[in-house]
């Protein structure tokens, strides 16, 4: 009768203390998750609210925008904050030697590191597909969106002081103003593959844009200057009080290029078939393969390494929490940046390459539980 009581309160311990470390685990994980995603994304959350507030992008589709947006940083943002949540988690119990107690009570290791350990499991195991189908098609369906925005209101991208391509012309604004849409020391100048080059300089001009995806400029007291035809050396020079330009917006070759990013595993293996027939090689998108998958074991292989080394370190503080993450996080992600360049250069084999990073994780981590399960 004792003897089964005393495995009672041992299966009752474990799952108080299970429900203890998850809920401390969880709670840094969603903190990790925040912060990472924000400073990731902060440069897109300024153009996304640049947008709304002075380009007249609705709400709805800047929210879509984000929506779309917020995926292209999880497959970085998990596993670094699965590492945070570990080294924090543990750094903690360790610090106020809850460990310690723990152990004394002659619970074995992996009563209190298995509730992570599944929980990062389960994060690696959502990151497989994520990174394979879900995060490529959000990101073509990021790119299609705000193309469709550019096209349907090119005027957004107008920035003062800055060269902006639209269409085959290219544009130079001094000054914008932001209530009457008043252009000052407008430059636009076209070099065609073939033909001659043409440049164009006004004081001032409006522009708007028409239902048929063409962007209309009326410009003001300024000059044309373009190449004489008979002869190439000679320029001939215009000036005019008021000059209509219309520039149509049509889809050019770089639009229709699809990058890896947004091509799913499926689309890469069917290109990587393409290529085979004809005898291509094709390291670069065989890399891009084995990326997504090295990424989506990270939060595993990183609570494998976290748990252990924070124990040992026996520190929980935020700061160090968070500057052990961001070293190991950059020293992962150097190896396997590294690791890939040299895969798709053909320097070594594309699997060996990009999986360097996740084996050298993998044997510190075993070398380092090791220790941590002998003391």
């Amino acid at each position: 009768m004792r003897k089964l009581i005393g495995k009672h309160d041992i299966i009752l311990q474990v799952k108080i203390l299970s429900r203890y470390i998850l809920k401390e685990f969880l709670g840094n994980l969603f903190l990790g998750l925040f912060i990472f995603t924000f400073i990731l994304l902060l440069d897109h959350l300024f153009e996304l609210a640049d947008l709304l507030l002075n380009k007249g992008v609705g709400v709805m589709l800047t929210l879509r925008l984000l929506a779309l947006l917020l995926p292209s940083s999880l497959s970085l943002t998990l596993p670094m904050s699965t590492l945070l949540a570990a080294l924090l988690t543990f750094g903690r119990l360790s610090e106020n030697n809850e460990i310690t107690a723990v152990r004394a009570s002659g619970l074995a290791a992996w009563s209190y590191v298995k509730t992570p350990f599944i929980v990062s499991l389960v994060a690696s195991l959502f990151l497989i597909p994520f990174n394979t189908l879900w995060a490529p098609r959000a990101h073509a369906s990021f790119r299609q969106l705000y193309l469709q925005v550019l096209q349907r209101n090119p005027l957004v991208r107008i920035e003062e002081k800055t060269f902006v391509e639209i269409g085959d012309y290219h544009l130079f604004v001094e000054r914008k103003d932001k209530k009457t849409k008043v252009m000052r020391g407008v430059t636009i100048y076209k070099i065609p593959p073939d033909g001659a080059p043409l440049r164009i300089f006004a004081d001032r001009g409006t522009a708007s844009v028409n239902v048929t995806q063409g962007i209309t400029f009326l410009l003001q007291d300024g000059r044309i200057e373009e190449v004489d035809a008979a002869d190439p050396s000679r320029w001939i020079y215009t000036s005019f009080k008021n000059y209509q330009l219309y520039i149509p917006l049509v889809n050019s070759q770089a639009a229709s290029e699809r990058a890896l990013e947004e091509m799913d595993n499926p689309e890469l293996r069917r290109e990587i078939t393409r290529l085979k027939s004809k005898n291509i090689p094709f390291p670069i998108l065989a890399c891009q393969i084995h990326l997504r998958w090295a990424l989506a074991l990270t939060p595993l292989l990183f609570a494998g390494l976290g748990i252990p080394l924070a124990i040992r370190l026996h520190r929980g503080g935020r700061s160090i929490g968070f500057g052990l993450s961001l070293l190991i996080m950059v020293l992962y992600y150097v190896m396997v940046m590294g690791g890939t360049g040299a895969g798709q250069r053909g320097l070594l084999p594309p699997w060996f390459a990009v999986w360097l990073g996740d084996g050298v994780i993998l044997i510190a981590s075993i070398a380092f539980y090791r220790r941590f399960t002998k003391k």
